[in-house]
């Protein structure tokens, strides 16, 4: 059974996953490599815009040098609320499990997905 406060809790989150959220620009960082390599890392409400941003950090990086980007690795993961994602029957238990978490992120935030490029200026 699921006690009362996690079905309080839930509903709490749930009315605010509805209201409308802000869109915005994706973030990325840059990050050089000790082997001349770089990783570039971004941020975005949804996998195609963090993966997008992720690459384009790359291809303007070897365009500021006259060079090409070459992808060495390429990864993206979800690390949002799990609401998001949880079939409504395990929304309750995931959601006590998230925010029991040491990482305890804004509701708000659009940084659900993560997308992580190691690439090579050629």
């Amino acid at each position: 059974m699921t006690s009362p406060a996690v079905i309080r809790l839930a509903i709490v989150v749930l009315s605010l996953l509805s209201l409308p959220a802000c869109t915005t620009a994706p973030v990325a960082s840059l990050m050089p490599l000790e082997d001349g390599s770089y990783r570039s890392v971004a941020y975005s409400e949804n996998e195609q815009q963090a993966l997008g941003s992720s690459l384009q950090l790359a291809q303007s990086t070897c365009r500021e040098r006259n060079l090409n980007h070459a992808v060495v690795s390429a990864d993206t993961h979800f690390r949002g609320l799990p609401v998001r994602r949880a079939e409504p029957q395990e929304t309750a238990a995931g959601l006590a499990a998230y925010v029991a978490s040491p990482r305890f992120p804004s509701l708000t935030a659009n940084d659900d997905y993560e997308a992580k490029v190691h690439f090579k200026c050629l």
